[in-house]
């Protein structure tokens, strides 16, 4: 039984150029090509926008509407929850696309149900309304104009053992490869349960029984 267990100097690696120069180290190589390291950090991304759904990513956006749909921020991920501003808030039911419209066949009134449909936000009854969604938004990524972001900041090893994954695969390393695929593999396994943790606490949830809101049932 083999246990992955990061030995990375995490707390060195506060930027790209501080990633670059730390993987070029794990690499042997102070010379190995910029253009694959950067390479090798996009595919990595496109790992963790998969892998990673934790509050970190949990993004607001807020807007008023009056159509039917609503193109979707550029770096939504996936849909957290969507209510309409109000006194008191309005959660709206979330549909698929065709039982939205079958129901509801663009009926006009006060918002009470949504789906997404082709990177829109599809609400129904259609009706003037401030919206407020919850979402995961994709992870910044990481270039010269922009040389950090929350997960770099916050788990620096998780981009570093990715990446080394990556390149030692290129480079026909498979022993240090699934090495640091299976460090990487933990630590994003780890970042979702502490996101877990973080919102729900580390005890159990606690069912509540059924309750009567109000007034007898005929």
């Amino acid at each position: 039984m083999t246990i992955a267990v990061s030995t990375s100097p995490a707390n060195s690696i506060s930027s790209l150029s501080d990633l670059v120069a730390e993987i070029r180290d794990e690499m042997d190589d102070d010379a190995y090509p910029l253009d694959k390291i950067n390479r090798a950090i996009g595919r990595a991304e496109a790992v963790f926008n998969r892998e990673l759904r934790c509050p970190r990513m949990e993004t607001e956006y807020v807007f008023t509407t009056s159509q039917e749909e609503t193109d979707l921020p550029l770096d939504f991920l996936q849909l957290r929850s969507v209510y309409a501003e109000g006194s008191p808030d309005n959660p709206l039911t979330s549909m698929s696309p065709n039982g939205l419209r079958q129901l509801y066949r663009g009926m006009a009134g006060v918002p009470m149900a949504c789906a997404i449909e082709n990177r829109r936000l599809v609400i129904a009854p259609v009706g003037e309304t401030t919206l407020t969604i919850l979402y995961y938004a994709r992870i910044p990524a990481l270039t010269d104009s922009n040389p950090t972001n929350w997960l770099l900041d916050e788990h620096p090893d998780v981009y570093l053992h990715q990446v080394l994954s990556i390149l030692f695969n290129k480079t026909g390393d498979s022993e240090r490869a699934a090495l640091n695929l299976d460090i990487a593999t933990s630590l994003l396994t780890q970042i979702n349960d502490s996101g877990k943790k973080n919102r729900w606490g580390a005890g159990p949830l606690t069912p509540l029984g059924v309750t009567q809101v109000c007034g007898a049932r005929i």
